[in-house]
């Protein structure tokens, strides 16, 4: 059999095992965090959140098409199944390019497949499985380019670096490796202004695709992350101008932080005893296909030069080391082929790989299996069945917003309600231009609608208790979420009297993910709040401190039960929820100022050292 052949087989029969295996551990339905957004985005051709993902949008709304049977979220979440495994088929393609022997590449390429991170992205609506299939395309054509040295090959890089930039901006960070190869075997390439100029525009071709942001923004009932009329706009959001203050603003400490939660991070994809294997890979690859190793190597340092200067939620943080265990995926091919290589007997070696796939595969089975989650789905049809006829509901945050936005938006659950995101992503009370306006105008404004709707004859609801648009207006817990109503006013009682049903709150084996157990913890918070209005303050304090258990490695839920606990009495408790805030990340300011109210109280000085 030809090596193309082979090859090809083999690609095919990993991305099938990879895809049946996420098939029957997909979410069937709308996860946490960006999840809603995203499909919603991509079911009805909308423009999502920074920097736009249209690669995912397009080619996630065609297999929607294309798939008969399922709700929208199910279909998006098939369509990031489909990408993920065409990452690994990909990935056991260029391993068994580069010489790897067929069982060490497919063994490494299901290592990857079944990854912690990688699993679990790939069975959710997420970009993540169809960037690292661009990437490690990318890689290929680098090093079939330096092979060729032909205009074709350039070209081809070119646009596969153009299209990979408009599926994730972390294409970016294979260009320096790329460049290094360049230089060292094919030096005189870029005297040759034809090639290099002929290989730009095929990137820029490739690049076009984000067009489709522009054009299609405000267009059509799909979810708009915001405003892209003008080029600074759109700029902006290819760029995600968003998220550049979370970038290299860390201390020294905060970057040490960072590489330690990545080196644990590194032995929980796969196990610890995976990492000797990993380390010795890297060795392997350098003695026997150096221009490999340099382009992985360089993508790897790069990833972890801008994933260890990024400051944000610990919980959510893995997902932009992804690249960096690609490449150690690389190198764990490498280590099995060279194991393979030395044990005399083949069928010893195959053994050898087939345990370690399974000691993978059985390792993260539980942590991702996402077949009978419905958490996040339950969680909003809660809130919204609970909500009375013509409510308007305003939501902020990404881990419960884009779940509502994506019942009411997609599948037309309660299309009486009105929703509004309060910082005007999805659906704004402010229009288009109020939204250019400098920060004051906006806040001021943003002030006037919900003071207009609290007077208006529909109930207003919150998701989040902030401080109310008018005088003598108060926030009473609602069930799961919270009314502004006047105060004093005679429904306030019945309110504070809703039962919440708490089946849903309920922990089980299945709920490992930390989004998910803060969705559960929400449940309690509310239940906390509504006995703390109704003066049963023990009973409070115990479900505040449920709260916290369930949702332990959340910094947000931490602050608040703290403030919660403070605000009780309980000073004690409250100091130990705002020091497990600080110690979950460190530089996050709110836990600090917690403690400083604290320490106030108590007349002791000073905080936490930040």
């Amino acid at each position: 059999m030809g090596w193309i052949a082979l090859s090809g087989k083999l690609s095919i029969a990993c991305s099938v095992l990879a895809f049946v295996t996420y098939l029957f551990t997909l979410c069937p339905t709308v996860f946490v965090e960006g999840s809603g957004e995203l499909i919603g985005a991509a079911y009805y051709l909308g423009t999502p959140h920074p920097t736009g993902y249209p690669l995912f949008t397009l080619a996630a709304r065609l297999v929607a098409v294309l798939c008969p049977w399922g709700s929208p979220a199910f279909k998006i979440n098939l369509a990031s199944a489909l990408f993920a495994a065409g990452t690994v088929g990909s990935f056991a393609w260029l391993l068994s390019w580069r010489g790897i022997r067929p069982v060490a590449a497919a063994g490494s390429a299901l290592c990857l497949a079944y990854s912690h991170t990688f699993w679990g992205q790939a069975v959710i609506s997420e970009v993540y499985g169809l960037s690292m299939a661009l990437i490690v395309l990318t890689m290929g054509c680098s090093l079939y380019a330096c092979q060729q040295r032909s205009l074709r090959a350039l070209i081809l890089l070119g646009w596969c670096m153009g299209v990979g930039l408009t599926a994730h901006l972390n294409q970016v960070l294979v260009i320096p490796g790329m460049l290094l190869l360049f230089v060292w075997r094919w030096s005189n390439l870029f005297t040759q202004y034809r090639y290099v100029l002929a290989a730009c525009l095929a990137g820029l071709i490739g690049y076009s695709l984000v067009l489709y942001l522009p054009i299609r923004n405000g267009i059509g009932p799909g979810f708009h992350w915001g405003d892209l009329s003008g080029w600074g706009a759109v700029w902006d959001h290819l760029t995600g101008a968003t998220y550049r203050s979370s970038f290299f603003s860390l201390p020294v400490k905060g970057m040490l932080l960072n590489a330690q939660r990545w080196a644990i991070s590194v032995g929980n994809e796969w196990s610890l005893g995976f990492v000797p294997l990993l380390l010795w890979g890297g060795a392997v690859a350098w003695r026997r296909d150096s221009s490999f190793c340099l382009l992985v190597g360089t993508a790897m340092l790069c990833n972890l030069a801008i994933a260890l200067n990024y400051h944000r939620d610990p919980n959510g943080i893995g997902v932009f080391f992804m690249l960096s265990y690609v490449c150690w995926a690389v190198f764990l091919g490498f280590a099995l082929d060279d194991v393979v290589q030395r044990v005399p007997k083949h069928w010893v070696g195959q053994a050898l790989v087939l345990v370690l796939v399974l000691n993978v595969f059985l390792g993260n089975y539980e942590r991702v299996d996402l077949s009978n989650n419905r958490v996040a789905e339950r969680y909003g049809l809660d809130i919204l069945e609970d909500l009375p006829k013509g409510a308007v509901l305003i939501t902020e945050g990404d881990d419960v917003a884009f779940v509502l936005d994506y019942l009411l938006r997609v599948e037309k659950k309660r299309p009486d309600l009105v929703l509004y995101n309060r910082v005007g992503r999805g659906s704004d009370l402010l229009s288009p231009a109020e939204r250019r306006l400098p920060g004051i105008r906006q806040q001021k404004l943003q002030k006037t609608r919900e003071a207009e709707l609290a007077r208006g004859m529909a109930p207003l609801f919150y998701l989040v208790r902030r401080r109310a648009p008018i005088a003598d207006y108060e926030f009473v817990p609602s069930g799961l979420v919270y009314r502004l109503m006047p105060a004093n006013d005679s429904e306030r009682a019945r309110l504070i009297e809703r039962e919440i049903d708490m089946d849903n709150a309920k922990f089980n084996g299945s709920h490992l993910d930390p989004w998910v157990r803060k969705i559960q913890s929400n449940y309690w918070f509310m239940r906390a709040e509504g006995k703390r209005e109704k003066g049963q303050l023990r009973e409070a304090l115990e479900d505040y401190i449920r709260t916290a258990e369930v949702a332990h490695d959340s910094r947000t839920v931490q602050f608040n039960v703290g403030l919660m606990a403070l605000r009780l009495g309980d000073v004690n408790r409250a100091r130990l929820h705002a020091q497990r805030a600080i110690e979950i990340d460190p530089f996050q300011s709110y836990g600090h100022r917690l403690m400083d109210q604290i320490n106030s109280r108590t007349g002791h000085g000073g905080s936490v050292e930040r």
